[in-house]
């Protein structure tokens, strides 16, 4: 791009560029089918589909596999049982797709009854797991409970004490992969464990130490003002103890702030006024919720599809919640600015930058790798400039401005193209983004604009 030893001004056209209104199927968020099976049995319930022949929803990134212990809740786990485990781990990693898992001794709602009445047993299958949970990190992205309770839920269970709680969930956590999640029912549990007020901080966030990898869910949101139990009576100045449960408003303030940092997500049940459209989407933006269940409850889900949004950006103002709720679970990233330096430094090298926001529920909690692209119109000659940003850190309703310098002394054509791409190396996947402006490539490439060279 240098003629006659002089440095030429650059003309950069932004190709235009709006917010669209349609979700992007991401990794890590978004809508999730439930998929159950018995650990001693190779086929799922109740259809009876063997496992390597179970359908998987090509549309959600995001499925829960419940895997129930009821066959050894006296025993260890047989070396069958734990081969199937593996065909499940397997089967759903092969389609792609980002695994809750939850395994639980109860599907009847009589957790008592049915978990193992010495808590040496549970302790010795999260060790009879381990090997599984490590070697398929990569697609466990959080597993859900602590074993116990009725459906999993962490209620209705004989080992809620503090003591029993912190050795499962000590255990968990060394028998687990280094960057899954792990997923307790409610606020009070995550206090209780690591004996604090005071949500996770930014500067403990990713270290992998223990509180820093336990995130929420909730099956009974927005159900009542408790949220059928998940929150108490007690203001949060006036707690006593680390395992008191908040009243609704104070539990709202705790998730917003500890879930800047770890997922929240589960089911909407029992249609009420608490999950109406517009207070719902509030409730959802407040929590930083990333993923909920697509097929229940039925009730909430046609009340979503049939309201109204209440939004008042023009771009959702005649979608219906469901659609706005869709398209924001988790995180949204678009680009509302795109530029090029006319003027080069003292080398000759240009400067270029996007603004970014994220106008998801949350953030993504994950590293992704973010670059520059320059090439030519025909292809040939692609130079990419990695960039140097955590994307865990891009927090909803923030703008994120990312630059980096292109060094243009290689160049040797007039016209190029500016492009900019999101990837995540954990599932492999390019990350979508929110604007009209340019489809993406294969690789996840989006085309920023057109820019060429003038003497």
């Amino acid at each position: 791009m240098f003629q006659n030893g002089k440095i030429p001004k650059i003309k950069w056209i932004p190709l235009p560029r709006t917010e669209r209104a349609e979700s992007l199927h991401n990794p890590y968020c978004g809508w999730y089918t439930i998929y159950r099976f018995y650990a001693d049995q190779d086929r799922m319930q109740p259809d009876g589909e063997v496992i390597e022949q179970v359908p998987v929803q090509e549309n959600e990134q995001l499925c829960l596999v419940e895997i129930n212990l009821l066959p050894f809740h006296e025993t260890p786990i047989s070396e069958n049982a734990l081969q199937i485990v593996e065909r499940i781990f397997r089967h759903f990693t092969a389609h792609q797709k980002q695994m809750i898992v939850r395994f639980l001794y109860d599907w009847e709602g009589k957790g008592i009854l049915h978990e193992p009445k010495d808590p040496a047993i549970i302790l010795n299958h999260m060790r009879q797991l381990s090997p599984l949970l490590k070697e398929y990190t990569r697609s466990i992205y959080i597993l859900q409970g602590l074993f116990i309770g009725s459906w999993g839920e962490m209620h209705s269970s004989r080992y809620l004490s503090e003591r029993s709680m912190t050795r499962l969930a000590r255990q968990l956590y060394e028998c687990s992969g280094e960057e899954t999640q792990i997923a307790l029912r409610c606020p009070s549990f995550w206090r209780m464990l690591f004996q604090t007020y005071k949500p996770l901080e930014a500067e403990a966030a990713f270290t992998g130490i223990q509180k820093a990898r336990f995130s929420l869910f909730n099956d009974g949101m927005m159900a009542s003002e408790d949220d059928f139990g998940t929150y108490g009576r007690v203001r949060a100045v006036h707690s006593e103890t680390y395992g008191d449960k908040w009243v609704r408003e104070d539990e709202l303030v705790f998730q917003n702030k500890l879930c800047k940092y770890v997922s929240n997500g589960g089911e909407a049940v029992h249609a009420c006024n608490w999950n109406d459209g517009a207070a719902a989407i509030a409730t959802l933006k407040a929590m930083r919720v990333s993923y909920l269940h697509g097929d229940y409850d039925e009730q909430v889900l046609a009340k979503w599809k049939t309201g109204s949004s209440g939004s008042n950006r023009a771009l959702w103002r005649e979608c219906s919640a469901y659609a706005y709720i869709t398209a924001h679970l988790g995180y949204r990233f678009t680009i509302v600015d795109a530029a090029l330096s006319a003027a080069p430094d003292r080398s000759g090298n240009r400067k270029a930058s996007v603004t970014i926001c994220n106008r998801g529920f949350a953030p993504c909690y994950h590293k992704f790798q973010v670059q520059f692209v320059v090439r030519t119109a025909s292809g040939p000659e692609w130079y990419t400039y990695e960039v140097d940003t955590d994307t865990r850190m891009w927090m909803p309703g923030q703008r994120v401005e990312i630059e980096t310098v292109l060094t243009v002394g290689e160049w040797r054509q007039s016209s190029y193209i500016l492009c900019f791409g999101i990837y995540d190396p954990r599932s492999q996947q390019p990350i979508r983004l929110a604007d009209t402006f340019s489809a993406a490539d294969h690789r996840g490439i989006y085309t920023l604009g057109y820019f060429s060279a003038e003497i």
